[in-house]
């Protein structure tokens, strides 16, 4: 396989270009796909409500905000724009204030009716003195802002939608309005997709920058820089290939793929060049000696990062599996481009990167103070702080999801979906079907309706009305019902699922309590239940994953148990550490970032399994334990803290993106690489010393 590859170097290397310039192709119109819907798509053991009449992933919610109390001029233009709305031939449904039942004088008589168009003063002050004495779902208290419901027809494309949302906002834009909102499941997706396209193309290209001037400033050889940086992005790209190819698109959490392969990439060749003590007459022995001593190596940690994304594949969620698939095939193929641009390295004699030798023998001197640190009686205090902080993560240890977590701050999308939940009961809907029985009194329903409303829902009477006046139209209303169920809609705050849950249980105690029969629906309570449930799958995965691994190098050491404390601990500890460090703000799991222990995991496991190797392949060479030790740490530990600081830098632009997952992906990384190489070159040792 070694002498393959290096007789046919440069066929193999046509062939990967190749594979790019098809990758390209493939993907110059990428599908996305969003992942918070397909989520939801696949969810088995948790009933989604399916209503012929409404379809939530085309519900438009729209929030126009004054400066001041709603005037008769706004008021005139806002019934006019309700109007439109109502005889546009693609809209099912509109609501707003000027057709909301719950401002109507109901009477047996005309039990349902139109509220009365407003043409002059008069009208407007009547309508404002309804409001005031009755609550309306689509008018805020302060009377400064004014809600609309509209419900697309579905099956309408996306072009259709891009033009609606545009037109949409064109139309309101022209109130004199402070600030117009509008969200929705179908704008949220054409923003992500349109949010991921570009910030992958500017992170990529910042992050391939200051790659490119660390990797320079380390081996003055740009070449070499040049060969690592194509040899990342061809990995990138024909992993993205793949997925479009195999999927008929890229999943919205493959978009944490290029950092995956960017660590695997830059890890590996820095350890490939790092210095050898061994100078061969061929350079085809050097690269059989290379790969055999550090490419093995290389190889190993390569797989253990894969079997990290291995364990989605379990996954009974379409997207997480998808990319347990596309990271694990990534990785492989990334390992493979590297074994064939090291090799066309060494045939043009760019295997060796000297560097200045200024700033390596500052990294030399860094190294021998981590040694010195080893036994310094200073190391204690250290590691009891980084204990507490591991034991402070664990205590903290939190599992909670929130429907705009994956949305920074600032992000406009973010504050569109804060202003709904601030003022008009949020957007996470929640359906309560009660069940009709022979025994059901109406009384009863109306009770427990007043207890969803107690506990923050907003039920949406804007249809139908309350219970409370249907029986002043009917006592005998429920009898005479010929459904099976009746179905109180709400809305509620995006308060986090582990809130969301709390509610709901009080809410089904109530139920039975008044011996309600009920069946708890709606997209808002399916994300509270199965994001909490595959939060909880990608950890479990990750535990597979280092169980896995300690069996594989239990295996590796022919069943030598002590290995498996100098695996298991190295490579846990700085997670649990970042954790704790994480938890000292409002630091929580959920699905945004989940994912991002996995690529820390396979980041700690290869600079881990570098030193440990390299401890046992001094010890085969005949030094003895604190010479192997040593010189493992000086070598590997060069290596080692190059490539720390060739991440680190190059996570930077991460921060700085729209989308939390990214931004965690950064700063955990980053936190996570920093307490891992202090462990590793101080700690380590110390655990190989004493253990092997």
């Amino acid at each position: 396989m070694i002498k393959f590859v290096w007789n046919h170097k440069f066929k193999l290397l046509s062939i990967i270009i190749l594979s790019f310039i098809f990758s390209i192709f493939t993907l110059q119109n990428p599908k996305i796909f969003y992942d918070s819907d397909r989520i939801l798509q696949y969810a088995n053991d948790i009933e989604l409500e399916k209503n012929k009449n409404i379809d939530s992933s085309n519900l438009f919610l729209v929030g126009v905000e004054f400066n001041k109390n709603i005037q008769f001029e706004d008021v005139i233009k806002l019934q006019s724009l309700h109007n439109e709305l109502l005889e546009n031939k693609n809209i099912k449904l509109s609501q707003s204030v000027f057709n909301d039942i719950s401002l109507l004088d109901i009477n047996f008589l005309a039990p349902f009716g139109s509220n009365k168009k407003i043409e002059n003063k008069e009208d407007f002050d009547d309508f404002i003195k309804k409001i005031k004495k009755r609550e309306s779902l689509f008018v805020s208290k302060d009377q400064k802002k004014i809600f609309y419901i509209i419900l697309l027809k579905s099956d309408l494309g996306e072009d259709f939608n891009k033009k609606f949302i545009t037109n949409l906002e064109y139309k309101f834009n022209t109130l004199k309005a402070s600030s117009i909102y509008i969200t929705s499941q179908v704008k949220g997706e054409l923003y992500i997709k349109d949010k991921v396209i570009k910030e992958l193309l500017y992170i990529t290209f910042f992050s391939a920058f200051l790659c490119c001037v660390i990797l320079w400033f380390f081996s003055r050889n740009i070449k070499f820089v040049s060969i690592v940086i194509i040899s990342v992005l061809f990995s990138i790209t024909i992993g993205f290939m793949i997925s479009q190819l195999l999927f008929g698109g890229i999943e919205l959490v493959m978009i944490i793929m290029p950092a995956i392969l960017f660590i695997v990439c830059i890890s590996d060749f820095m350890h490939l060049v790092n210095e050898s003590d061994d100078a061969k007459k061929s350079k085809l022995e050097y690269f059989k000696y290379q790969i055999n001593n550090i490419g093995k190596p290389v190889a190993l940690t390569s797989v253990t990062t894969a079997i990290g994304f291995l364990s989605f594949c379990f996954s009974n969620v379409l997207p997480i599996l998808r990319l347990g698939v596309i990271t694990t095939i990534g990785i492989l193929i990334s390992l493979f481009i590297i074994l064939v641009t090291y090799a066309i390295c060494i045939e043009l004699n760019l295997h060796i990167i000297n560097g200045k030798k200024s700033l390596n023998k500052n990294i030399d001197n860094l190294i021998s103070k981590f040694i010195k640190f080893q036994n310094s009686k200073k190391s204690i205090p250290l590691i009891l702080l980084m204990s507490f902080l591991c034991l402070f993560g664990i205590n903290y240890f939190e599992i909670n999801n929130y429907i705009n977590d994956e949305f920074n701050k600032s992000s406009d999308l973010y504050k569109e979906m804060q202003f709904f939940d601030k003022n008009f009961g949020g957007y996470k809907e929640v359906s309560f079907n009660v069940e009709i029985k022979d025994d059901l009194e109406i009384d009863s329903v109306i009770k427990f309706e007043n207890e969803i409303k107690s506990m923050g829902f907003t039920i949406d009477y804007s249809l139908f009305g309350s219970f409370k006046n249907l029986k002043s139209l009917n006592e005998n209303y429920l009898q005479e019902l010929e459904e099976k169920q009746i179905s109180i809609k709400s809305r509620m705050p995006d308060i986090g699922s582990k809130k969301s849950l709390v509610l709901v249980n009080k809410i089904k105690k109530a139920a039975n309590d008044l011996n309600i029969k009920i069946q708890i629906k709606g997209n808002g309570y399916l994300f509270d239940k199965l994001s909490d449930k595959i939060t909880l799958e990608i950890l479990f995965g990750l535990m597979i994953a280092v169980l896995t691994i300690c069996l594989l190098f239990l295996i590796i050491s022919s069943f030598n148990f002590k290995y498996l404390l100098i695996i298991l601990i190295p490579n846990t500890f700085p997670i649990f550490v970042c954790v704790g460090i994480m938890s000292l703000g409002s630091f929580y799991f959920s699905l945004s970032n989940a994912f991002i222990f996995a690529i820390i995991f396979g980041l700690i496991v290869d600079d881990s399994i570098h030193i440990i190797t390299s401890y046992r392949f001094n010890i085969l060479r005949g030094l003895n334990k604190k010479e192997a030790i040593d010189k493992s740490v000086r070598i590997t530990g060069r290596a080692v803290i190059k490539t720390t600081m060739i991440i680190i830098v190059t996570l930077i632009p991460l921060l700085f993106s729209e989308f939390n997952s990214i931004s965690q992906l950064g700063l955990l990384t980053i936190i996570s690489a920093i307490v891992a190489i202090i462990f590793d070159l101080i700690y380590l040792p110390k655990l190989i010393r004493y253990l092997l």
